[in-house]
This record gives structure tokens, sequence and C-alpha cells, in this order.
């Protein structure tokens, strides 16, 4: 039986869980712990917090590890080499590691590993500022040494592959975000006037974009509403997201909710008919994944890699993050033709059975059982 150890960003607290590459770790971790044939071990690098335990969440032993950040360089250099002994002491068969620190961590401790790209620091780094910026740079300098040193290495998204492809010397893959099977279980789209956004209030999400449609909108469907779910992290960005909404007077069309649940975002998907995301910036956002599998049907930018999930006119729509007009029609084309949107919802949800938990698990032990069979010829792992 095989020894699999996977790692990462772990959440502080499992029932507030925002997203991103926590979230992808705390359901694999669950995803893995459900099977019978490989001895797990799982290792939560916890952020901002000093920490050292075992705990067990749903009957999987999670070894959380703290990482205090107080300059960020210094921290991120010499993290790898304090974790290390960890690794070392758990002698797994192959690591399947989700951050570049635990990255580091398992090759000092000679581990085979498979580090996954999420993120795409250096093209995230112009929607950052100060500390922010400097820290995306140094990021993408040591996970560019990273990957170079990995055994393999998987990308959500092939435009991640495509962005490191001069560091990158091993095999490597495109394996897709995994959501929960909550979304596959919301209700079949009915005739509603929804539209929802998830994600971080700031620059780089674009929601700017999408308010500015919703005068236009609301001229042909006065009782469409926005629902927006995130966490507000640019103060003087909201400001302006306020002015607007204030100087049209739309505020009784649009809902702010901050951080909610799984429970929440699916009750929200079950009243909407669109996600829209309009970023600058992307690699697979997991809320594309999730709405798709909700059967709603996705409008959002070219941004990274986006356009190799969304299918233009059948599952979903694309437009230029800044392009309010077009968005707009795509919007009113929705709501006009509920038959039109019941039907790419559909077509979306059958495309999203690749997000499904289990399908993404099994490709990511098929790449990691390969490196410890030591062939020569890696499995080709289809999406």
């Amino acid at each position: 039986m095989i020894k699999f150890c996977l790692t990462g960003c772990y959440p502080a607290d499992i029932h507030r869980i925002g997203g991103g590459v926590e979230h992808v770790t705390h359901l694999l971790s669950q995803t893995f712990g459900e099977r019978t044939d490989i001895d797990l071990q799982v290792v939560g690098l916890i952020r901002h917090v000093d920490i050292n335990d075992i705990v067990d969440v749903n009957g999987v032993r999670i070894h959380r590890v703290g990482l205090i950040t107080k300059r960020f360089s210094s921290n991120l250099l010499a993290a790898g080499a304090s974790l290390a002994p960890l690794f070392q002491e758990l002698k797994p068969d192959v690591v399947n590691s989700h951050d570049v620190v635990m990255t580091d961590a398992a090759l000092r401790a000679g581990c085979r590993v498979v580090h996954t790209i999420h993120g795409v620091k250096h093209k995230e780094s112009p929607y950052f500022s100060g500390r922010q910026r400097i820290a995306a740079v140094l990021h993408t300098i040591v996970e560019r040494r990273i990957v170079a040193r990995a055994d393999a290495v998987i990308s959500v998204a092939q435009y991640g592959l495509d962005c490191f492809s001069k560091s990158i010397k091993g095999p490597s893959y495109v394996i897709d975000v995994p959501i929960e099977d909550v979304f596959y279980g919301v209700s079949e789209m009915r005739p509603c006037k929804g539209i929802l956004f998830v994600g971080n209030v700031g620059r780089r999400k674009n929601i700017q974009a999408l308010v500015h449609t919703l005068p236009t909108v609301l001229a042909k469907h006065p009782d469409a509403i926005l629902h927006v779910c995130g966490g507000v992290i640019q103060q003087e960005y909201m400001a302006r997201i306020q002015q607007f909404i204030d100087s049209h007077g739309i505020g009784g069309s649009v809902v702010f909710h901050g951080v909610v649940d799984r429970n929440k975002l699916c009750e929200l998907l079950d009243q909407s008919i669109s996600l829209v995301l309009p970023s600058y910036q992307e690699t697979s956002p997991g809320v594309i994944c999730q709405a798709m599998a909700a059967g709603r049907v996705p409008i959002a930018s070219f941004a990274g890699g986006i356009p190799e999930m969304i299918d233009e006119g059948h599952t979903g729509y694309l437009v230029e993050a800044d392009d309010s007009d077009t968005l707009a029609e795509r919007l009113i084309d929705l709501m006009n033709d509920f038959d039109k949107a019941k039907a790419m919802g559909a077509a979306a949800k059958e495309v999203a059975k690749r997000y499904d938990r289990h399908a993404v698990a099994d490709r990511i032990l098929r790449i990691c059982s390969t490196l410890v069979d030591n062939t020569n010829s890696p499995l080709a792992v289809s999406r």
C-alpha cells in the first residue's frame, strides 16, 4: 500500500473556508481519507498562526504546522528547511504538494514530490501594492526553482504550465480543480433574475465592470439582483463601487453577503441565472467550476486559464474584462431567453463532471503511483 502524503495551505478553521488552495487541500484530504487503498498522511500549513499539532478532521489525521510571516523573503527561504524534518519522520513514498514551502521542505527531505501549481503570482502582482507586490515577485522566484526540482508538476490549467514552461524539467499534467458534491445537487435552473459574483472585492477580480452593467440590465429587467460574496480587501476600491451604486440609485438591487459558507453559496446559486467573474487575472477559478456543476451559466473574462473552462456560447460566455456593454448584453440575453439559459446551464453541468472530487483524486494518485513504481513512461492523464 502506497504511503501517500498530501500537503498544502490548510484552513485554520474548517468551518470558514473562503476558497482557494486552502479549500482544495481540505477537500482533497477528506476525499483521499475515504480511500482504503492508500496510507494517507496530511500535512497542513497554516499561515500567520503559531501551531504544531495533530488533529482529527472527520476521521483524517492532519499534521498542522504554522508559519508566522514577518519578513516574507527570509520566511519563505527558511521555512522549507525548518519543516523538512517532519517529512523525514513521516517517510512518505510520494508527496503531492500544493504550496511552494511544503514542496521545498519535502524535496529537502529527499521525498518524491509532485508539485501542483494553482496560481501565477507574477501575473497577479500588478494588482497588489507595497509588500504584497514584493511578496508575489519573491514567491514566483521560489516557485520557479521548485518546479525545476520537482519530480512532476501538475497545474489546474494549461495556462499555469505555459507560464512555468521554461522551469519545468519533469513530466507535467493538467488536472482540474475539485469541488464538493453539494454543488451538483443544486436545483435545476428556473426563471429568475439573480446574478452572482464570488470573489474578493478588489481590483484584480474587477467587480466594478459588473456593477457598471447594472443600470443597463435594470432598465430591461428591474427585478434583477446582484449577489456579491466575498470579503473586501481594498477599501478605496470598495468606496468607488459604493459611490457608483449610490449615485445611480441601485442600492436595492445589490446585496453584499461577505464571505459565505458552501450551503449559502448553493442557496444563492439556486436563485441565480448566471455567475459573473470579469477578472483581470485568474488561473482556474473554482467558483466557475462550482457554478457549472450547479447548472448555472458562467460569464467570465478571457483572463489566464478561464478560456480553457468555458465553451463560448455553449457552456457560457467570454467577454473582455472591462467590456461592461457586452457583459450587460449577455446578461439581458439570458434573462430574455430562459430556454437558452437553461440549455447552456445543462451543458455546463455536463462538462463539470470533470471537477468531481473523486475523479480529480484518482488522477492525482495515478501520477503519484507512477513515480513510486519508477516506470520510464509516466501515465498519460486525460482531463
